[in-house]
């Protein structure tokens, strides 16, 4: 079933620039999407493209990108991707946060579109902090849709609906119109998993009403394909293919070419299904013919081109899920009344879609998801209607036919041998090294299938240990020198983390990170930290490598809230995202030699703590001093 997805339209402009300095700009802007709106597909993306060259550095251009971005995404998502980061970088340059929620927004839809859905997920929540700072209704309310989109695709129903009806009510409050329908497609989706096919289709038809009013062709267009596959469902085949053409017709005229390639597997998929019924079941008109062969031979036509397409714009779900039902279209035998099987021709797409199986597994989902484990069941459920098939088929043909049977079910067979083999060995590799990059806490939670993970933590001390004047020695050096002096220090700081129940997070060149309070909940983390900055400044204190260079360390700590989870596709890392992890850098950054610095929030944690040791630390007042991005703050020095 098709999903909708949230645009950037001139009513979400509008909204972004009301009661602000750049109304003149919003007149122009709301102008040339009137005229860039007339056209469709690639012609629209040439006038975006153009609309782009030469374009000032400022918010308009931010705008522009995104637009660009989101028409990409049905059509070459990679492309996409690459202007919203685009105006994603711009947008933090001209520090405009309505730009930077809209790119992140854009960098979802494009990930998802590509099925990678940690990094969707990542890119909405960002989007969804972001409009909630700016306390923009109709912004979080497109940002929650997408996040339960993306659950709903990880088969997260319960927080697919919660993520949807909190979008729905909110979008209902302001009536915005189009995040209503979008909402209503979404729910629909839900709805038909649960088999409610009855409410599914009331939603959508609403839906259909709000988006055929507001005029939105793609809008339409998957209203009209999500009803087919309801009515096909239902094995009303009749409504399925009057709703699926002209879901199509809209498709292929606006260029969608993720939508038209969908669209052509469900019709394909339709006809086999009609093919396979007794003749006097689906009754004849004028999509449906009388004679299943004549709807067997549709079938394999709509899925042959549903297939290629999938194929050409790298969608391998769909090359997955349309070369199985080819395969069994070609497979279909004779009962006197359909046409002969194509074994040869089977055999061959059922390698395509193992193949695209595979590939699929080794891109999106190294870790055994859900998402994998359900294909695998689908894939053994294949396999045994296979074996009971080819009984049957020994019973009906001759010698030289059970013999084609035979290497079809041994060819699948090997082949399903050797994927499971190959997926169980690079299952054992993942959990080893799962244990060596991220703490057992989450490593544990990774195996458990939970992915992504992405946690929110109060309040911790995140701390942030430099190497003044390392570079320079680092450029006299031989690297192996560099690297044995670097590992020397940051083990004994791995050492000293462990000791005080510090997590460390990451290095970044001669600069160590370390956290204090999570992944476990600790009420003493601003302690735990001073603890371990007093060791590493008495411990390092005159510190010189073996040629005897002296080199000094700055130490900076603060504490707040932050979201912690686990990012990446093929090397995974476990990150912190929040404001106080950017000022402990600037504690750090702006910090002195041999000292430990830190902001006055930490400085009232500590006071506030109930551990006695408290009372042997004091503070000493650096004044106001300018932090870049944060501008005049209160710091202190610990001692």
């Amino acid at each position: 079933m098709l999903q909708s997805r949230v645009v950037i339209s001139p009513a979400f402009i509008t909204m972004l620039f009301s009661k602000t300095k750049y109304t003149a700009l919003l007149i122009i802007l709301l102008c040339a999407h009137a005229v860039l709106a007339q056209k469709q597909g690639t012609e629209r993306i040439d006038s975006l493209k153009a609309a782009i060259t030469g374009e000032r550095e400022d918010s308009s251009k931010v705008i522009l990108l995104n637009s660009l971005s989101y028409a990409l995404y049905s059509i070459d998502p990679d492309e996409g991707i690459s202007y919203a980061n685009q105006g994603l970088i711009l947008a933090r340059k001209i520090k405009w946060l309505p730009g930077e929620a809209m790119s992140d927004n854009n960098l979802g839809i494009n990930c998802k579109a590509k099925s990678d859905y940690p990094t969707a997920l990542r890119y909405y929540m960002e989007a969804l902090a972001i409009n909630e700072q700016l306390k923009n209704p109709k912004g979080v309310a497109g940002n929650l849709a997408n996040i339960g989109t993306v659950y709903q695709n990880r088969n997260d129903i319960p927080k697919a609906k919660e993520n949807l009806e909190k979008a729905l009510e909110i979008n209902r409050k302001v009536n915005y119109k189009k995040g209503i329908a979008n909402n209503l497609e979404n729910l629909s989706n839900l709805f038909e998993q649960e088999n409610n096919f009855k409410q599914a289709l009331e939603y959508l038809q609403q839906a259909l009403a709000i988006n055929t009013e507001l005029g939105n062709k793609n809008d339409v267009a998957t209203s009209l394909a999500n009803i087919g596959a309801n009515y096909a469902s239902l094995n009303d085949f009749g409504q399925a293919l009057a709703y699926d053409f002209k879901a199509l017709g809209v498709f292929t005229e606006t260029d969608n070419k993720s939508g038209s390639a969908l669209t052509l597997g469900n019709i394909g998929e339709n006809y086999y299904a009609i093919a396979r019924r007794p003749d006097g079941v689906v009754k004849p008109d004028s999509l449906i013919s009388a004679d299943r062969r004549e709807d067997l031979r549709l079938a394999i036509s709509y899925l042959n081109s549903s297939v290629e397409a999938s194929r050409e714009i790298g969608f391998l779900k769909g090359v997955m899920k349309f070369s199985k039902t080819l395969s069994r279209a070609y497979a279909l035998s004779s009962d006197g009344k359909r046409v002969l099987g194509d074994y040869k021709q089977a055999l061959e797409e059922s390698k395509r879609s193992l193949a695209a199986f595979q590939q699929y597994v080794n891109v999106h989902d190294s870790i055994f998801s859900s998402d994998n484990s359900k294909l695998i069941k689908i894939l053994e459920n294949k396999h045994d209607k296979e074996v009971k098939d080819a009984e049957i088929l020994r019973s009906r043909r001759d010698a030289e036919v059970k013999q084609q049977n035979m290497y079809i079910f041994m060819g699948g067979m090997v082949i399903l041998l050797v994927m499971l083999m190959f997926i169980i060995k690079e299952r054992k590799k993942t959990e080893v090294l799962l244990l060596n990059i991220l703490p057992k806490e989450i490593a544990a939670r990774l195996k458990m299938k939970e992915h992504p993970i992405a946690d929110h933590y109060k309040n911790v001390t995140i701390m942030f240990i430099d190497m003044a004047g390392f570079t320079e020695f680092a450029e006299t050096r031989h690297p192996k020198d560099t690297v044995r002096v670097l590992n020397e220090i940051f083990t004994h700081f791995d050492t000293l983390a462990e000791k005080h129940g510090l997590e460390k997070i990451k290095t970044i060149g001669d600069c160590y990170m370390a956290v204090s309070g999570l992944p476990q909940v600790n009420a003493q983390h601003a302690m735990a930290a001073v603890k371990m900055a007093q060791e590493i400044r008495k411990t390092m204190k005159g510190y010189k490598t073996k040629d005897g260079t002296l080199i000094h360390f700055r130490i900076g700590l603060d504490c707040g809230p932050v979201v912690a989870g686990v990012i990446g596709k093929k090397k995974f890392i476990y990150d912190l995202w929040g404001d106080a992890v950017n000022t402990a850098s600037r504690m750090e950054m702006t910090g002195v030699e041999g000292e430990i610095h830190c902001t006055d929030n930490f400085k009232v944690e500590v006071e506030q703590s109930e551990n006695q040791e408290k009372l042997s630390i004091t503070f000493a007042s650096r004044g106001m001093v300018e932090v870049k991005g944060k501008g005049q703050m209160q710091t202190w020095l610990i001692s």
